[in-house]
């Protein structure tokens, strides 16, 4: 840019020195006009606002980087909307003073920040995330399964304790039901490829968990509550139970849900050595160990003990406090360690097998 003013100030027109420094010519004409109006000769900024107008430090710039590349990996690409309010929250998390517009909106700013931010990392690519709309069959494809199967099997050559499968996990959830007055609870259950299985945890619609929504439940099983963010609790409880560090890993294999992906989930996973694999978007019926084989059983055996329990409670109305305990005995009954290890086994994920799935599997899925 400054070469360029130096050209227009000898006597070469704006077009032709514009075009000799691969610059627009307004952009040029501006810093033409600004250097006239110093006195003196003066030197001028030369640097573009986005260069100058940073909220974030080179450092937290370079770990929100890092945050989409790991997005990007989970098959979760993050749009320019939501790296804005990834923006805007890191900046809060950090203290940092930030604009006005970013409090109103709850995001940064789309103009100096984030245009900035893509320029300083152009690297970085930003998309929109599939459609939850689109069918499982634009996603269980050849190219989506073996793009899993490469990471998957990256990550077992790097870490060769999980070659035991003791170490190696599925996560997964399914939503709960009361019979009369349906209200959504979340069932969330976490098995090894050596066929074990935690205590599960229970999701309620509440804005606070109270102790009595265990009600005769199994004494191991974690209750939370909606509002929260849940899902960073279950990755702690994991954490405390299968004592997850750097010295002795864990890998757990789950939906790339958004809510799986918060940067508070990849911040205790990174600092405890939980290593977060996603499967592709739609793909679960196919890559989700439970899916395949635990959470069918699981419903059948919640269903029976439903009806058990309306039978022997005549009259009463099944609610949101006594579902815990059914849960429970649905959960133990389902988790047998043939039927976990068999939806790791169908899966291809334990033993790693990339080739599971027949040519006939992906055209009729």
């Amino acid at each position: 840019m400054r070469e360029a003013v130096k050209l227009v100030e000898g006597g070469m027109s704006l077009r032709n020195a514009a075009e000799l420094k691969n610059i627009k010519c307004t952009t040029l004409h501006r810093y033409v006009r600004k250097k006239k109006a110093t006195r003196d000769g003066a030197e001028i900024r030369m640097t573009p606002n986005y260069a100058v107008q940073k909220i974030f430090s080179s450092e937290l710039e370079d770990s929100l980087e890092q945050y989409l590349a790991t997005y990007s990996k989970m098959c979760y690409s993050l749009d320019t909307l939501e790296t804005r309010r990834l923006g805007n929250e890191m900046a809060k998390y950090h203290n940092l003073k930030i604009p006005k517009a970013w409090e109103e909106r709850q995001m940064a700013g789309i103009g100096c920040w984030l245009y900035g931010f893509r320029k300083r990392h152009p690297e970085i690519r930003l998309r929109k995330p599939e459609a939850c709309s689109l069918s499982r069959a634009t996603s269980f494809n050849i190219h989506n399964v073996q793009k899993f199967f490469d990471h998957l099997f990256d990550i077992l050559h790097r870490y060769p304790n999980f070659g035991e499968g003791t170490r190696v996990f599925s996560l997964d959830e399914t939503g709960i039901s009361t019979v009369q007055k349906p209200k959504k609870m979340t069932a969330c259950c976490i098995v090894s490829a050596a066929g074990s299985a935690l205590p599960p945890s229970m999701v309620f619609p509440r804005k606070n968990f109270k102790t009595h929504m265990l009600t005769r439940a199994p004494s191991s099983i974690l209750g939370l509550a909606q509002p929260t963010e849940w899902i960073a609790n279950v990755i702690r409880h994991f954490i405390k139970v299968t004592s997850s560090t750097k010295e002795n890993p864990t890998l757990i294999i789950m939906d790339n849900h958004e809510s799986h992906l918060a940067r508070e989930v990849l911040n205790i996973a990174k600092e405890n050595e939980v290593i977060l694999r996603t499967i592709p978007p739609h793909t679960s019926h196919k890559l989700q160990a439970r899916d395949v084989s635990v959470f069918g059983p699981f419903q059948n055996f919640y269903n029976a003990a439903v009806d058990s329990w309306v039978v022997r409670h005549p009259g009463q109305t099944l609610t949101i406090y006594n579902v815990a305990e059914l849960v429970g005995q649905a959960f133990d009954k389902s988790k047998t360690p043939s039927n976990i290890k068999s939806g790791f086994k169908k899966t291809g994920i334990f033993p790693f097998d990339r080739d599971i799935f027949t040519e006939d599997e992906f055209l009729t899925s």
